[in-house]
């Protein structure tokens, strides 16, 4: 806080020393004061500019430890192991294997499970991730579906049936 209020101040007296005219005769009372009044409005500035800067820093909430358990939860090393799944659940993220198309585009041939095939086969089609949904356009104009791949990695996958 010093360092600031020092370089506050020594700017000004820079800035005042350079602009004034030397004078043969020392200050006299109202220049003191001035001066004064000066040093302390700048002071007060400085103290209202870090407790502004104080307050603008948000309290981060503290971290509760959950001691029931030791194992830890978090752990880089479990980012990319499989969870077990129920087998509700399991058979929830399988998808009919009829419904994954090969559509000619003029980029190549692109694999996509189709929406409306999706829709009539597949009961949790609201529940597919958004950011899978693609749309493709043919020669025949566009189809929507869903990436295979990024399903995929959501951990939907396509029935071994056909």
């Amino acid at each position: 806080m010093f360092k600031h209020m020092i370089a506050g101040i020594t700017a000004l007296s820079l800035t005042f020393a350079t602009a004034a005219p030397v004078q043969a005769n020392g200050f006299d009372r109202e220049d003191v004061g001035k001066l004064l009044i000066g040093i302390a409005a700048i002071a007060a500035l400085n103290v209202a500019i870090e407790n502004n800067k104080r307050n603008d820093r948000v309290a981060e909430p503290a971290r509760t430890v959950d001691h029931r358990s030791n194992r830890n939860t978090d752990s880089w090393a479990d980012l990319n192991r499989q969870r077990p799944r129920q087998n509700n659940q399991a058979r929830n993220r399988d998808l009919p294997r009829e419904c994954l198309q090969s559509v000619e585009t003029r980029f190549g041939t692109q694999r996509l499970f189709g929406q409306r095939c999706l829709e009539r086969n597949y009961a949790r089609v609201n529940h597919l991730p958004n950011r899978c949904a693609v749309r493709v356009f043919t020669d025949n104009g566009p189809r929507n579906g869903f990436d295979p791949l990024c399903l995929r990695e959501q951990g939907f996958r396509a029935t071994r049936r056909n």
